[in-house]
């Protein structure tokens, strides 16, 4: 069942990824109309995270294939993890959360 849910746990970093594509080229053309700074660019950065977070998350899918006297030690260490995985996953949210922020908080001022 491990096997499973980390493979299709995978699909939701995946969903976030295509969206931060998805946001940095409306950014892009919204940066373009108005003459903004680029701040889209953090939207690439963003990207770069979760897919350093998608790939160790694809690593950690293939540990669970592996025989348990096969596995590297490093590969089950909680901290390869963290700085590997979580931190990443969790600065690109943030940085994609803060430009859209940016962005497009002006349609929260319209009424």
């Amino acid at each position: 069942m491990n096997i499973i849910s980390a493979i299709v746990g995978s699909v939701g970093p995946l969903a976030i990824l295509g969206m931060l594509l998805i946001l940095a080229q409306f950014g892009r053309k919204l940066g373009a109309v108005t003459h903004m700074k680029p701040y889209y660019r953090g939207y690439y950065g963003a990207i770069a995270l979760l897919g350093l977070a998608l790939v160790m998350r694809l690593v950690r899918a293939a540990v669970f294939w592996a025989p348990p006297g096969e596995i590297p030690q490093l590969l089950n260490s909680a901290l390869f993890y963290l700085f590997l995985y979580h931190i990443p996953l969790a600065l690109g949210l943030t940085l994609g959360l803060g430009l859209t922020w940016y962005y497009w908080s002006w349609l929260l001022k319209e009424r």
